[in-house]
Protein backbone atom coordinates (compact mmCIF):
# COMPACT_ATOMS: atom_id res chain seq x y z
CA UNK A 1 0.00 0.00 0.00
CA UNK A 2 2.75 2.42 0.73
CA UNK A 3 5.27 2.39 -1.82
CA UNK A 4 7.02 5.44 -0.48
CA UNK A 5 10.53 3.67 1.38
CA UNK A 6 11.49 6.48 4.46
CA UNK A 7 14.94 5.40 4.37
CA UNK A 8 15.31 6.70 0.80
CA UNK A 9 15.62 10.24 0.81
CA UNK A 10 13.67 10.34 -3.09
CA UNK A 11 10.23 10.95 -1.52
CA UNK A 12 7.28 11.66 -4.11
CA UNK A 13 7.09 15.16 -3.63
CA UNK A 14 11.38 16.04 -4.80
CA UNK A 15 11.82 16.84 -1.31
CA UNK A 16 14.83 15.90 0.11
CA UNK A 17 16.06 16.49 4.37
CA UNK A 18 19.32 18.15 4.16
CA UNK A 19 20.16 17.85 8.13
CA UNK A 20 21.72 20.85 8.41
CA UNK A 21 22.08 22.50 11.68
CA UNK A 22 20.32 25.91 11.72
CA UNK A 23 22.79 29.55 11.50
CA UNK A 24 24.27 30.67 14.61
CA UNK A 25 22.29 34.01 14.69
CA UNK A 26 18.57 31.93 13.84
CA UNK A 27 19.71 30.22 17.53
CA UNK A 28 20.91 33.77 18.53
CA UNK A 29 17.63 35.28 17.82
CA UNK A 30 15.30 32.57 19.04
CA UNK A 31 16.63 31.84 22.29
CA UNK A 32 17.09 35.68 22.84
CA UNK A 33 13.34 36.46 22.26
CA UNK A 34 12.70 33.56 24.78
CA UNK A 35 15.06 35.08 27.69
CA UNK A 36 13.47 38.79 26.58
CA UNK A 37 10.10 37.29 26.88
CA UNK A 38 10.53 35.91 30.31
CA UNK A 39 12.42 39.05 31.71
CA UNK A 40 9.50 41.37 29.89
CA UNK A 41 6.33 39.03 31.79
CA UNK A 42 8.70 38.87 35.09
CA UNK A 43 8.93 42.87 35.06
CA UNK A 44 5.32 43.40 34.41
CA UNK A 45 3.67 40.91 36.94
CA UNK A 46 6.29 41.28 39.55
CA UNK A 47 6.37 45.08 39.63
CA UNK A 48 3.36 45.70 40.71
CA UNK A 49 1.49 47.57 37.59
CA UNK A 50 -1.84 47.51 36.54
CA UNK A 51 -3.36 48.66 34.22
CA UNK A 52 -6.91 48.93 36.47
CA UNK A 53 -4.39 50.88 38.64
CA UNK A 54 -3.59 53.20 35.58
CA UNK A 55 -7.63 53.01 34.45
CA UNK A 56 -8.35 54.42 38.11
CA UNK A 57 -5.66 57.09 37.91
CA UNK A 58 -6.58 58.24 34.30
CA UNK A 59 -10.23 58.75 34.70
CA UNK A 60 -9.66 60.77 38.36
CA UNK A 61 -7.63 62.91 36.89
CA UNK A 62 -10.42 63.53 34.20
CA UNK A 63 -13.00 63.76 36.70
CA UNK A 64 -10.78 66.16 38.04
CA UNK A 65 -10.43 68.31 34.80
CA UNK A 66 -14.84 67.92 34.18
CA UNK A 67 -15.24 69.40 37.92
CA UNK A 68 -12.62 72.36 37.60
CA UNK A 69 -14.35 73.56 34.54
Amino acid sequence: MNDIDPQNNDYADGIKDSHQAPPVYFNVLFYGLIIWGVIFMAYFLLSGWSSHQEFEQKMEAHQQQITAK
